[in-house]
């Protein structure tokens, strides 16, 4: 495996942290659902990656 293969996962941090900072201002979320959220933004990561790579 290489450092590629990491990538779908740092991306899905990201928009994690994304989801955390805007709901940490908005509140509109609880953390279950940022998680919830975020892990379906991982498998459409994983979804598309597997795609091109």
């Amino acid at each position: 495996m290489t450092l590629v293969g990491f990538v779908p996962i740092l991306l899905s941090a990201v928009v994690w942290f994304g989801f955390w900072r805007v709901n940490r201002k908005r509140g509109w979320f609880t953390i279950g659902e940022v998680i919830f959220w975020d892990v379906i933004v991982l498998i459409l990561i994983q979804l598309l990656w597997l795609r091109w790579f």
